[in-house]
């Protein structure tokens, strides 16, 4: 048995890292569509894109240039940028819940903050 020991240690290492559902950030996936306008890939990446890519200080075009074209934009005092990250209708036309993240850029299209907004239907 203690022959096997080092092998399912190995094996269960894999299998564990396999199932991790963070993944590092990549633009292209970040976009992939699918169906009802939903981002399949965005939850799994969010973790990694918020902790190792800088946002703050970047200006409209660099965003756009890193994210991609956000889903809705937002102008007052200021503009909001939405990326949505999951939007779950359960069984209904209207959402249950939704995770987006938004980012502020200030008169100059310059981003001055961010963060992840989470939504749920009473």
């Amino acid at each position: 048995m203690t022959f096997l020991t080092p092998y399912l240690l190995i094996i269960t290492m894999c299998f564990l890292n396999s199932c991790n559902p963070n993944q590092k950030f990549d633009k292209s996936k970040w976009n992939i569509q699918g169906d009802l306008r939903t981002f399949p890939y965005r939850n799994e990446m969010i973790d990694d894109l918020i902790t190792n890519h800088k946002f703050i200080g970047l200006t409209y075009k660099q965003l756009i240039d890193s994210l991609g074209e956000p889903e809705t934009d937002v102008n007052d005092s200021g503009k909001f940028l939405y990326y949505d990250i999951i939007t779950d209708f359960g069984g209904d036309i209207d959402p249950v819940y939704s995770k987006t993240l938004k980012i502020h850029l200030d008169k100059d299209s310059v981003v001055t903050s961010y963060k992840i907004e989470e939504r749920r239907r009473k």
